[in-house]
């Protein structure tokens, strides 16, 4: 049995599909702002008009530059009216920007007196609060330009536009602002000295880095350097914002090498140590999604001696589940290489993934990640004792019966099947776990990938042969039955082979005549199906079974009427047959020809 080999988990290339990422931003009183400014642009206009006849307002310094007086075209002085007008009367609602709204502030968007383009930024941000309707290319294009805008009030209200389009009005606007152009100027935004600036700009590419095609878009620009070195800000919102957006370009395989190439990893582990739950479940997750390659798990592990299993183990004490599911996650992933199975045992892993295990409030992400965890864990002979010292085996009973949470189930079979591997086999049969296997088995909502599993545990398990009888008289034989069916019509070939080496084990023993008739036809026909499959393990276990069934006179008598001979005279002329393979098609064509009684093959 040593020579079976152990299987891990076997989706450690998959990431979460959702994440909860919240984007910090910044909230200004929006509306009092614009309306002051306009209106002093107005008084301003007036005072000009009328010679100074008309009171100077005491702050229109502000508004001339470099010794002169500002001088305001016509068509500026128009759109500061017109959206002056627009803001105390539509200050409430779903806002509806006209042709005219949209002109306006196109005018004072691509004006040279920056306190104009302030108007404008500010009268996005208000807009972007409220409106409902999707964004079009007119009114987006002015506020993508405005991003480019040297004044940092400015950058502050159109960042903060663009993040408010993004999360609070439709999917599409998203779609709309990168087709103007949205992402060059945000990722040279990230430079910036300004924090709110730095906050605003973190969450816009935040938002924008869903897709594949935007992800790129922000690698191509070089956003991936800023990004991390904003990572660092001392400023918790800046470094919330920038660390969810590096865990979304984490979701794609092709963008991890830049992203550790550009030094991300000792970043992550620097910041998984912070105090903030949201930076915590951000850096544990693309740590996770890292993990998936082996480099990098070496990269990370070599950093402060194990310094990142230390605190991921930390972690999983957590109260916050969400930073406890993802802390599991990553050490899953970390437990791919043995060398990380047997240090994240040492640094105290397991009591942490048993209070998971045992606790009824974990939730199903969570004790899924978890009993995977525990399944890598188990590969290594080393772990063996410390697993089974822990107690964690009768706690993956109920784990096992529960089909409302398939992955958990399957981890949990699969934790038991590398442990039968090595050979604990008794404790795992004292802990009813065969009871539990079979109940899986015969569940008509047990998924096709959990029976992969437990049909894999039982092949091991049915070695001893108190399992075996076990197996026939549990559920009244129907298990027996289950198994032939599919080996027979499971449209999963891991089920069909490990039935099939379960079927194997069984005819080993006497097998009542009440299973010997009622399955005769599903037998021959699994049998011969196998005999004839293009895969040569499918055709050893065929064999290795059929020649354990040729003993008892009953399936002697059914194969030679099915005429099985034909189909493995044709196997044993075959001269590329594996030796094996050969061998026992000739110990059955021996039987089936009545020339003596050979004892059969083990291999």
């Amino acid at each position: 049995m040593d020579s079976t080999p152990r299987k891990k988990s076997p989706d450690t290339s998959k990431t979460m599909e959702k994440f909860d990422i919240k984007i910090e931003r910044s909230k200004p009183c929006v509306l009092e702002e614009i309306v002051d400014l306009l209106k002093k642009f107005l008084e301003y206009c007036l005072w000009c008009l009328s010679c100074g006849c008309y009171h100077r307002p005491s702050d229109s310094k502000s508004f001339n530059g470099n010794g002169y007086e500002m001088i305001l075209l016509d068509s500026e002085k128009k759109a500061v009216q017109n959206l002056l007008h627009y803001m105390e009367l539509e200050a409430s609602g779903d806002p509806v920007l006209t042709e005219e709204h949209i002109r306006a502030m196109c005018i004072l968007t691509y004006s040279d007196n920056e306190e104009l383009q302030k108007s404008a930024a500010l009268c996005f941000t208000e807009v972007s609060e409220r409106m409902s309707a999707p964004l079009t290319i007119p009114i987006a294009r002015p506020l993508v330009e405005l991003l480019r805008s040297r004044d940092i009030q400015v950058q502050k209200a159109a960042t903060l536009a663009v993040s408010n389009f993004c999360m609070v009005g439709p999917g599409q606007n998203k779609d709309v602002l990168v087709t103007c152009g949205v992402i060059p100027p945000l990722v040279q935004l990230l430079h910036s000295k300004n924090v709110e600036v730095q906050c605003n700009t973190c969450g816009c590419i935040t938002s924008l880095a869903t897709s594949d095609s935007n992800k790129q878009l922000i690698v191509n620009n070089h956003g991936i350097r800023p990004l991390i070195n904003l990572m660092k800000s001392t400023d918790i919102r800046v470094q919330r914002n920038a660390a969810g957006a590096i865990l979304n370009l984490t979701h794609l395989q092709s963008y991890r090498n830049d992203l550790v190439t550009k030094g991300v990893i000792p970043v992550l582990i620097d910041i998984l140590h912070s105090s903030d739950i949201d930076v915590q479940y951000y850096v544990a997750a693309s740590l996770s999604n890292l993990a998936v390659n082996d480099k990098h798990r070496t990269m990370m592990t070599a950093i402060g001696h194990y310094a990142v299993i230390k605190q991921l183990v930390k972690l999983m004490s957590t109260k916050k589940e969400r930073v406890k599911c993802q802390a599991c996650f990553a050490l899953r992933n970390i437990a791919s290489d043995d060398e990380n199975q047997i240090i994240i045992v040492q640094f105290g892993a397991l009591p942490h993934l048993h209070n998971i295990i045992k606790s009824k409030a974990s939730h199903k992400d969570t004790l899924g990640a978890a009993v995977a965890c525990l399944r890598n864990l188990s590969i290594h002979r080393a772990n063996e004792i410390p697993l089974i010292s822990e107690k964690i085996i009768p706690d993956l009973r109920p784990i096992l019966c529960d089909s409302s949470n398939s992955e958990a189930q399957r981890h949990a079979a699969g934790t038991l099947r590398n442990l039968a591997v090595g050979d604990h086999h008794r404790i795992i049969i004292d802990n009813d776990c065969i009871e539990a296997m079979t109940f899986v088995l015969m569940d008509i909502d047990t998924k096709l990938t959990v029976l992969a599993e437990i049909t894999a545990a039982l092949a091991i398990l049915t070695d001893e042969d108190d399992v075996k009888l076990k197996i026939l008289q549990l559920h009244n034989g129907k298990c027996f039955t289950k198994l032939v069916t599919m080996a027979t019509l499971s449209s999963h070939s891991d089920v069909q082979y490990n039935s099939v080496g379960i079927l194997g084990q069984l005819s080993l023993v006497a097998l009542p005549e009440s299973l010997k008739v009622e399955n005769r036809k599903g037998i021959l026909l699994y049998i011969d199906m196998f005999l004839k499959s293009p895969d040569p393990n499918f055709i050893h276990v065929a064999l290795w079974t059929l020649v354990q069934l040729l003993k008892d006179p009953f399936f002697l008598q059914a194969f030679r009427e099915h005429d099985i001979e034909q189909v493995i005279t044709k196997i044993h002329q075959i001269s590329s047959q594996p030796t094996t393979i050969d061998e026992l098609a000739e110990t059955a064509l021996s039987m089936l020809r009545g020339e003596g009684s050979p004892t059969s093959s083990d291999d």
